[in-house]
C-alpha cells in the first residue's frame, strides 16, 4: 500500500519504530486546500540521524482533512529538524518510557521553546544569517509528534496531544487508535 504525505508509519515489533511521510516541496504546487497527495518518502529518526526511507512493515494511520498546504509544512519541520538533530538514544532509552506521555506543563515548555528556535530561524535565514538546530537530539516518535506538533497549531484536530520525549511508538499507536474521528488506519506497508 502506498502512503500519502502526513500518513504516520508505526512499527510495533519490539520497541517499534515511526516515521512520517513527506510530500515534494520543489514539484509542482497543488491547490492548497486540496489534498496532501502520495508520499514522496517516509522521514524517521534512526541511530545514524534523522533519514529518508523505510523498511519495515507497519501500520499506516492516514490523518483525516489534512490538506496539501498543511502537509507541505510538515515536511518543512521535518526537513528543519533532520538537518540539526541527531539521534537521541540516551532519550529513547531512557526518557521514552519514562514520565507520563501526557500532554503537560514540560511538553508545552519544550515545544514552546522549539517554535522560538523556529521563529528564529525564519528571521536569521530570512537575512542570509546561522541557523540553530530545532532540537538538538530526537527519536523516531518524537521526531513525528513533533513534526505535528510545530506545523499545526494546538487547536487543530490532528494536533497530536502527547509528550513526545516520554511517548514510545506503541504509545503513539494507542493515541491514533483512540482518536479515530480525525486518524483511520488504512492498512499496512511492507517492505
Amino acid at each position: 500500500m502506498e502512503c500519502d504525505a502526513g500518513d504516520i508509519l508505526i512499527n510495533t515489533k519490539g520497541f517499534g519504530h515511526a516515521g512520517v511521510g513527506i510530500c515534494n516541496l520543489f514539484g509542482p504546487k497543488k491547490s492548497a486546500n486540496g489534498p496532501p497527495g502520495r508520499a514522496i518518502e517516509v522521514m524517521h529518526a534512526v541511530n545514524s540521524g534523522v533519514v529518508e526511507g523505510w523498511g519495515l512493515k507497519a501500520f499506516i494511520y492516514r490523518p483525516a482533512n489534512l490538506t496539501h498546504e498543511e502537509a507541505r509544512k510538515i515536511t518543512t519541520i521535518a526537513s528543519e529538524i533532520k538537518a540539526g538533530a541527531e539521534y537521541g538514544a540516551a532519550r529513547a532509552i531512557f526518557k521514552s518510557w519514562t514520565g507520563s506521555s501526557t500532554f503537560g506543563t514540560g511538553a508545552q515548555g519544550r515545544l514552546k521553546k522549539y517554535r522560538e528556535r523556529l521563529k528564529l530561524n525564519d528571521t536569521a535565514a530570512g537575512k542570509g544569517g546561522k541557523t540553530i538546530p530545532i532540537v538538538k537530539h530526537v527519536f523516531c516518535s518524537e521526531f513525528v509528534i513533533l513534526c505535528y506538533q510545530l506545523a499545526l497549531g494546538e487547536d487543530h484536530p490532528l494536533f497530536i496531544k502527547l509528550d513526545g520525549l516520554h511517548t514510545l511508538p506503541s504509545g503513539l499507536k494507542t493515541y491514533l487508535d483512540g482518536k479515530s474521528d480525525v486518524w483511520r488506519m488504512v492498512g499496512e506497508v511492507e517492505p
